[in-house]
């Protein structure tokens, strides 16, 4: 009796559930529903700016993927547009926000103060490294 009442104890606490994904990049725990993460095929990433940082490091992942702001739904990385320098902030601070199409990329730079709408292949090393100081 003893042995089931530890076992429903620890299972309680969450011992023995699924390892929680941390990001590829910087090692932080990806909540599930962070309207934040982004993720490729068996990769997992707590922002945008750490999916990019990924892919100068070691090039384009399998199937890269967002969570477009609007929308809050999962889209390609490579379809969205990148809406720098706005004062939103994800789980590490100052990053670019995924958008779908040119009016949510302008109404985003207008709304939220942005300074530059980027593609996929425009967000460079230059832009992204800045990002992380």
């Amino acid at each position: 009796m003893r042995w089931l009442a530890l076992a429903l104890a620890l299972g309680a606490l969450g011992c023995g559930s699924p390892r929680e994904a941390r990001c590829a990049t910087c090692g932080m725990l990806v909540a599930p529903d962070d309207g934040w993460r982004a993720g490729a095929e068996g990769l997992a990433f707590d922002a945008p700016k750490c999916l990019f940082r990924y892919v100068h490091r070691h090039g384009v992942p399998s199937e890269p993927w967002v969570i477009e702001y609007y929308a809050q739904a999962r889209r390609d990385a490579r379809a969205m547009l990148y809406v720098l320098g706005t004062d939103l902030e994800s789980p590490m601070g100052s990053d670019l926000v995924p958008v779908e199409g040119r009016e949510a990329a302008e109404r985003m730079l207008a709304d939220h103060r942005g300074q530059r709408i980027l593609s996929f292949d425009e967000v460079s090393a230059a832009i992204v490294d800045p990002l992380f100081r």
